[in-house]
């Protein structure tokens, strides 16, 4: 393992070296089941797809769709047993067969946290017509059971055009002289939301698949699609995770989409303990707070000394912000060594 990671190290280095690099894992004491190798982390459940996604988000307006690799990776200490869908709560044996048929994809291992990446490739869609159209599908239908009529996943992607041609037809309205490659305001696009799903459900039933779902399941599907596509990024998409899972996590997620600009750190259940050092560029979580403590000690590399001076600059005038059980900044100065 260390060999293969000062391998990919040094590819980085020289490939990459104005970007940084994010390593995750998990050591694994099997605590609650054999140590196995389908049963290490970091963990996904899909394997690696290409989809157009749309880009733009963190900039505020929508620049047009880009090929781009789609993968879920997830660390987690704890236990996933249940999640709410619909109205109804399933225990984790039901989910994994459903994930299997949403996805498309045989579960890659038996344990739960391989789940866990199962369900963020549901819920992450921001950007995507084609995950977006499988969320409202999965998610906007109440339903009794999970035990229905699955579509295959070339009817998801169907969706997904409808709903690519409702976008486009905005972009070309919203374009001066119709040019239907300008870019648009996120604020102008989410004001006519309700405009994007009506449009989608009149595309739906004048032009879609036979779903078999009454005309309010139909609009129910279109609104949560339409909303999924614009919000759901990886943190809302692991908040709404946690808000419908229960169990206890110590959670990591990410997406290769977003690996340039996010990662997601969530707990409930179990600690997650984070440590910056600022001179040295590093970033630690862990659920154990003593593991953050391996960087102590560790000198900084001369030739990164500006990056790092930077880095530290950065931190003392960002402000760092809890949800609950939160510092004062003037002991997180303390904390991260700032002053």
């Amino acid at each position: 393992l260390r060999q293969g990671l000062e391998s990919t190290e040094r590819w980085s280095f020289r490939r990459l070296p104005e970007f940084g690099r994010i390593y995750a894992g998990h050591t694994r004491f099997a605590t609650s089941s054999k140590a196995t190798f389908d049963g290490t982390h970091p963990h996904q459940w899909s394997s690696p797809q290409s989809l157009d996604m749309y880009i733009g988000w963190s900039e505020g307006c929508l620049k047009g769709k880009v090929s781009k690799n789609f993968e879920i990776f997830v660390t987690h200490n704890g236990d996933f047993d249940f999640l709410d869908v619909g109205d109804r709560t399933y225990e984790l044996g039901a989910i994994q067969d459903w994930l299997e048929r949403a996805t498309g994809q045989k579960r890659p291992s038996g344990v739960d946290s391989a789940a866990i990446a199962g369900v963020m490739d549901l819920m992450r869609t921001q950007g995507s017509v084609f995950l977006s159209a499988r969320f409202g599908f999965l998610f906007g239908v109440k339903r009794l059971t999970l035990d229905y009529e699955m579509p295959p996943q070339k009817t998801f992607q169907l969706l997904g055009t409808l709903m690519d041609e409702v976008l486009q037809e905005y972009l070309k309205d919203g374009a001066p002289g119709g040019a239907s490659t300008s870019l648009s305001s996120l604020s102008s696009l989410e004001a006519r939301q309700a405009d994007l799903v009506q449009n989608y459900f009149t595309r739906i039933k004048t032009k879609g698949p036979n779903l078999s779902l009454s005309d309010d399941d139909l609009l129910a599907m279109a609104e949560t699609a339409i909303s999924a596509f614009l919000e759901n990024d990886l943190l809302l998409a692991t908040r709404l995770f946690m808000t419908k899972a229960k169990g206890s996590f110590g959670l990591c997620v990410m997406c290769s989409v977003d690996a340039h600009r996010q990662m997601v750190i969530a707990a409930r259940g179990q600690t997650m303990s984070v440590a910056f050092y600022p001179e040295t560029g590093l970033l630690l979580y862990a659920s154990e707070q003593a593991a953050v403590k391996a960087a102590l000690g560790i000198k900084p590399d001369k030739h990164k000394m500006r990056e790092s001076s930077d880095i530290a600059e950065k931190s003392r005038s960002t402000s760092v912000k809890f949800s609950r059980n939160c510092r004062s900044h003037q002991d997180l100065e303390e904390f991260m060594d700032l002053e």
